[in-house]
């Protein structure tokens, strides 16, 4: 018994403590994402969450640093619009098939940011 549970707790530390490979999401897997559902693309949970938490990190590093300098202008509440940002997304999908969909996110806040 006790060498049971001890091989148990030697699986569960290796599975949270190895390290797991993290891919990013390309515009074609968001779009497929998008396609295989009947509600629309802005809204699905899992994209609004997406495109929501890559907005949070974008605040947190404009708050905390200067390494966004020039990427927006204006104030987060108008721009940080998800359901803009995910149609944004849709309507320049086929540019960026095969890259991380993230840069279209970057390039909408590039192109709406109010820096120009």
């Amino acid at each position: 018994m006790k060498q049971s549970f001890l091989l148990f707790l030697t699986l569960v530390g290796l599975t949270i403590f190895t390290p797991h490979t993290a891919y990013s999401l390309t515009m074609s897997q968001f779009m497929k994402i998008c396609e295989s559902s009947t509600k629309s693309c802005e809204e699905q949970p899992l994209l609004n969450a997406y495109v929501g938490g890559a907005l949070d990190v974008i605040a947190v590093l404009d708050e905390e640093s200067s390494y966004l300098d020039g990427l927006y202008c204006l104030e987060p509440s108008g721009l940080f619009d998800v359901k803009a940002i995910i149609g944004f997304m849709q309507a320049h999908h086929r540019d960026y098939a095969d890259k991380n969909a993230m840069l279209l996110v970057v390039r909408y806040l590039r192109e709406n940011g109010g820096c120009q």
